[in-house]
């Protein structure tokens, strides 16, 4: 199905398998410039990857595609790899706690992976969003890796 309000915003959600090295089969759901998601069905997880530092309106849309799969989809995992998306203005973080308070409450969601990068100021912003949402969510866990290949196989092992 394509999004009419995403193809005015200029992203065009894209459905293809992907061969990961390991030979896990993945499909892309939504794909940018700036953001891809993608379910593993193999291990029943959302994997999102920023793909390059983001401006708010680009941030929010990939946010508001992540919630929408992960209710759509009803899974319990998911990685966001934050590595290369630069850190948050204090209005995106405001905006990102109540999406994800409001997202979490109705989502199946009990594992979280963040790989964030080694940039202290989005580190410390990652934890206290997690603290916040966490006060007024259902019980879900989260784990901080730098490495994409480590919060994956945290994923799996449950």
């Amino acid at each position: 199905m394509i999004y009419p309000m995403l193809l005015q915003q200029g992203a065009i959600p894209i459905m293809h398998t992907i061969t990961q090295p390991d030979n896990i089969q993945q499909a892309c759901l939504f794909s940018t410039d700036f953001v891809e998601i993608m379910h593993d069905a193999q291990h029943t997880m959302l994997l999102v990857r920023w793909l390059r530092p983001v401006n708010s309106h680009e941030y929010r849309l990939g946010i508001e595609e992540t919630g929408r799969v992960l209710l759509e989809m009803g899974l319990q995992k998911l990685l966001i790899n934050n590595q290369r998306m630069g850190v948050l203005t204090m209005d995106d973080q405001g905006w990102l706690a109540a999406i994800s308070i409001r997202t979490i409450s109705q989502s199946n969601l009990k594992q979280l992976a963040i790989i964030s990068s080694t940039n202290f100021f989005q580190q410390h912003t990652n934890e206290k969003l997690d603290r916040r949402v966490k006060e007024q969510t259902p019980f879900f866990e989260t784990q901080y890796f730098l490495i994409e290949r480590d919060g994956l196989e945290w994923l799996k092992g449950y």
